[in-house]
């Protein structure tokens, strides 16, 4: 008889998507039924999960409404929630996507309670270090408490970057034997050779000969957005034929199109919006640059490498385990538009360096980070564990 698992989010949230953590549990579902397990997800229907639910149903992955975010009410009604369901599903292990260190508490709590045998959780991103003052006073301490009964229930942690282990284990989580590192992973293949591509340059009105530069991920502070913005007056004073696609879509928008109307930089600078097909706009870009102030392993760093781009990153997160600086990109200190107009400048100044790092990153983009790998490690851990 095959094992059962159920893969559980707790994020409800008010936007329109979810990015890493979407991508991760579309990737790792339906390749793991195929490895024989059976296989169900659990997450609150919302707006930000529709996406997942549509990919689910169309891959025959029965998807159940189990909302225990923080909207959904308190406490015990939310640890109620997920005890039923998994006093009723019965699953033989629970994998947890978390895209934030708190995240699924409950979720943990429960299916220890409901006796599932194997919990698992994997971490998309952690902090360097947890405020102290989140576990302080009366309800700080019993926050504590309840946090270390959580970790203590799991079974195995899953980090997508080294980096993210050793903050994890810095910050009193885990220890190590319970760690093991797992790096977010991509069809290569999907990116490399995009069938069908859509013409996003036609579609934009962006000339054949102009550089695009293209940033992938939502309009929010932590992604740097507002850091390229400002370098980019510089940038253009040496290369004018070049424009910045921002694709996603968030609650800063407004405040950067008032920041790109300011700098005179309309013209240079296109909101795409939120995109699904992005093999496609990747296809048609000729630069990644990904200025975010923190990561755990983007999704988007592989894909841009696996389709020939060169890339512009921070050096956060796991991006310096995907990414080698001077060989398939260039890495900047994040929150730096000094840096990030720096790298980009060198790079627009030296096509053949531009072609070479795009070839390069490409070869270590099927080398490392195929999702074969990633699903077999990951089914390997639940057989372990099973």
């Amino acid at each position: 008889m095959n094992r059962s698992i159920v893969f559980m989010m707790d994020y409800r949230g008010d936007q329109l998507q979810i990015g890493g953590t979407s991508n991760y549990l579309k990737l790792l579902a339906p390749r793991v039924r195929d490895c024989g397990f059976q296989v169900r997800v659990a997450i609150p229907y919302s707006k930000r999960t529709e996406d997942v639910r549509e990919f689910m149903e169309t891959n025959n992955i029965p998807v159940d409404n189990v909302d225990i975010s923080p909207q959904s009410g308190n406490v015990m009604l939310r640890l109620k929630t997920a005890y039923n369901y998994f006093s009723t599903i019965k699953p033989d292990l629970a994998h947890f996507i978390l895209p934030w260190w708190n995240s699924c508490e409950y979720g943990i709590l429960a299916a220890k309670f409901a006796s599932i045998r194997a919990r698992v959780v994997t971490y998309q991103s952690f902090p360097e270090k947890i405020e102290k003052n989140i576990f302080q006073g009366t309800s700080g301490i019993l926050r504590r408490y309840r946090h270390n009964f959580a970790c203590n229930s799991v079974h195995k942690a899953i980090s997508v970057s080294e980096v993210n282990k050793h903050r994890i284990i810095s910050n009193g989580f885990y220890p190590a034997y319970k760690l093991k590192v797992i790096r977010n992973m991509i069809e290569t293949d999907r990116f490399a050779n995009v069938e069908n591509a859509i013409d996003f340059r036609r579609k934009w009105g962006v000339d054949n000969s102009t550089v695009l530069i293209t940033v992938v991920g939502y309009l929010e502070e932590i992604k740097g957005h507002s850091y390229l913005l400002k370098a980019l007056p510089n940038i253009v004073k040496h290369h004018p034929n070049i424009i910045v696609a921002l694709v996603g879509d968030g609650e800063l928008k407004s405040q950067f199109e008032d920041q790109v109307r300011e700098s005179n930089m309309v013209d240079k600078v296109l909101f795409a919006g939120w995109q699904e097909e992005v093999p496609s706009i990747l296809a048609i870009s000729d630069i990644l640059v990904l200025p975010s102030l923190s990561e755990g392993l983007p999704f988007v760093v592989p894909e841009a490498m696996a389709s020939g781009l060169p890339v512009i990153a921070t050096r956060v997160g796991g991006i310096p385990e995907a990414v080698i600086e001077g060989e398939t990109g260039f890495l900047v200190e994040p929150a730096s538009a000094s840096g990030l107009e720096q790298a980009l400048v060198r790079m627009l100044d030296d096509r053949n360096l531009m072609r070479d790092m795009g070839a390069k990153g490409q070869q270590r983009a099927f080398r490392e980070f195929n999702v074969d790998r990633m699903v077999g490690d990951t089914s390997a851990l639940y057989s372990t564990l099973l």
